[in-house]
């Protein structure tokens, strides 16, 4: 009968670009199985090299070690824990951009010389005024009055993106739109309370523009289609 190989710890190290520590962990944790020889070295069946092999895949998805021992002893189904997974990703997703909002207008403030510490409370007039701001740069958007856009940016708006290049983006922007239909309105971003979009209907698609607006000033200004 033909003797089993069996793979040094170095070895396996080597071949799966892991370290011992982590076998040795992994071994604690029951999920992998060791032989040891006489010179009390750790060694392992090629079945257990495979073994290591999805190991390594499951825990580069972001599975805990727990999670790969209740899938295991058939605790737990491979499908419903990578569902499971995604799920807490898309959620710190929303939490960090929830976050990068929040800079986004701690930076507005700052730039505009405010104070991040003594934030201003939005009236609802306020948000009005803001909408107003919007709607009234969005006709110099809709009209070509790239001019009167450009002069309601903020400083560094103005300065990151010159007057010709605004042009030149806007007018690259509409040109597979076809033609002009109508301004379909506003809408304010839940989570963020001076972030605008405007929708704009052409003939062959959508346009939504982005405005993040601070004291009358545009302090961030992003365009993006969709289907109508």
């Amino acid at each position: 009968m033909q003797k089993e190989e069996l793979y040094d710890i170095s070895a396996v190290c080597e071949m799966l670009g892991v370290t011992s520590r982590t076998l040795r962990f992994y071994e604690e944790k029951g999920i992998i199985k060791s032989i040891k020889c006489f010179s009390n070295r750790r060694k392992y069946s090629q079945n257990q090299l495979e073994l290591i092999k999805k190991i390594l895949v499951l825990r580069s998805l972001g599975l805990s070690v727990s999670q790969i021992s209740e899938i295991q002893k058939g605790d737990s189904e491979l499908a419903q824990a990578i569902i499971g997974r995604k799920a807490e990703i898309i959620a710190k997703l929303a939490e960090l951009s929830k976050t990068a909002r929040l800079l986004d207008n701690a930076l507005n403030v700052i730039e505009n010389g405010g104070n991040i510490f003594e934030p201003k409370t939005q009236l609802p007039e306020h948000a009005q005024l803001q909408n107003d701001f919007v709607s009234e740069n969005t006709e110099a958007f809709i009209n070509g009055e790239y001019e009167k856009l450009f002069n309601a940016f903020g400083k560094t708006m103005q300065e990151y993106t010159p007057l010709s290049a605004l042009k030149s983006i806007i007018e690259d922007t509409v040109l597979p739109l076809g033609r002009f239909i109508s301004f379909e309105g506003i809408t304010r971003d839940s989570g963020a309370e001076n972030v605008y979009y405007s929708h704009l209907r052409y003939e062959k698609l959508g346009l939504r523009i982005k405005f993040v607006v601070f004291e009358n000033k545009i302090n961030g200004l992003w365009l993006s289609y969709y289907e109508l």
